[in-house]
């Protein structure tokens, strides 16, 4: 009788079990879907991350006064020569999926650094990285006021700082 009553109870906790796993796939597969959807009409090869990229933004950016920040020079297998990226009141950079501009290289940490828009300025700030976030070649360990023309470089990749329209014309 306690043979039956135990083999009873294994039964019903692997049934128990697997519907957990079932529920938990289901609900995983829903929020990809539910992220699909809401992503918008810009279409990514399957591993290429969310970005703020103009045209046909994925993350929203308010504010700023539209600077942008141009790939000069990229190692990064998610970051192209020429692309163009909008800054908002506060831009994140870095290798997690919460950054509005993600790398795909170690050399990046998961929240790297951030371009925050305040006091009509827009500032650069470190977040404590291992690789360090360099402006124009020196590497900053506090907040620093980005002038138009500003070269910052994380890694391998290379960002030209452009803060009025008519820079984005030059060979820079």
């Amino acid at each position: 009788m306690l043979a039956l009553v135990i083999t009873i109870l294994r039964a019903l906790f692997l049934i128990l079990l697997y519907l957990f796993i079932f529920r938990l796939t289901t609900s995983m597969i829903e929020q990809i879907r539910n992220i699909d959807r809401s992503s918008g009409s810009l279409q990514y090869p399957e591993n290429h991350p969310p970005v703020n990229h103009l045209p046909g933004q994925r993350h929203l950016i308010t504010d700023g006064d539209g600077a942008i920040l141009k790939v000069v020079t990229s190692g990064d297998d998610f970051i192209k020569i020429g692309e163009v990226f909008l800054l908002g009141d506060e831009t994140r950079l870095g290798r997690g999926p919460g950054n509005h501009i993600i790398f795909s290289g170690h050399y990046a940490s998961q929240e790297h650094t951030r371009i925050v828009y305040k006091q009509g300025q827009y500032w650069l700030e470190d977040l404590d990285s291992l690789n360090h976030t360099f402006l124009n070649d020196v590497p900053i360990d506090k907040q620093t006021v980005l002038a138009n023309g500003d070269l910052i470089r994380i890694g391998d990749v290379i960002f030209h700082f452009v803060r009025w329209a008519y820079e984005m014309e030059s060979d820079k």
